[in-house]
């Protein structure tokens, strides 16, 4: 009959030694369950769901970074030939830039148009991408209270400069800020669907 050979008089690394970890847990992941338990905890302690603390937790969250500022904004651009367009309903496309505040550096650009095409209505659209500022040369009535109910930030009188240059000059205030040439209190636009929208003032 056959016998299986051992080895005898070796030496095995770590003999003697208990294992004490079986599978390696990645720091992030180890990140997440402490959060996870915070909000089990907290969610025990107020008699609520574990859905209704982490929504109370996100909203926090938010609260604290509209105190802050924030690090990064998303700037909104009316544009034209790749420069601010001197009317927001005249423009080609809308150039959306993604800047940081602490640091003023420019992190993306992207140009978009809305489906429906561009008039004083593309202020609900522009809104809706998460803007936080629009720097815009003439503007409207209309999407001027459009955007004052969204919360977004308009600078009207804005130079037809190329897009970098004019955020640039915004961040480091050395924008130089003229007159809203499409404001007044009668001032209307009217889109045609993909068409360019057209401001008209009264009297």
């Amino acid at each position: 009959m056959n016998k299986r050979k051992q080895k005898r008089g070796g030496h095995r690394p770590n003999a003697g030694r208990k294992r004490t970890c079986t599978k390696k847990v990645s720091y992030n992941r180890r990140i997440n369950e402490n959060i996870l338990n915070i909000l089990k905890d907290y969610a025990a302690s107020h008699n609520i769901t574990e859905t209704e603390a982490l929504e109370n937790a996100i909203l926090l969250l938010s609260n604290t970074d509209k105190l802050k500022g924030g690090l990064n904004m998303k700037i909104a651009v009316p544009t034209e030939q790749g420069k601010l367009c001197s009317h927001f309903g005249h423009c080609e496309t809308f150039t959306f830039v993604d800047v940081n505040t602490d640091t003023k550096e420019i992190l993306n650009i992207e140009t978009k148009e809305p489906e429906e095409g561009i008039s004083c209505q593309s202020a609900s659209w522009i809104a809706s991408q998460g803007t936080n500022i629009i720097l815009a040369g003439g503007m409207g009535a209309r999407p001027l209270g459009i955007f004052e109910q969204a919360g977004v930030k308009v600078v009207t009188g804005c130079p037809e400069l190329p897009i970098e240059d004019v955020v640039k000059s915004y961040l480091d205030s050395t924008l130089v800020i003229g007159d809203n040439s499409c404001e007044g209190e009668h001032s209307h636009c009217h889109g045609h669907g993909h068409e360019h929208g057209h401001c008209h003032h009264g009297n």
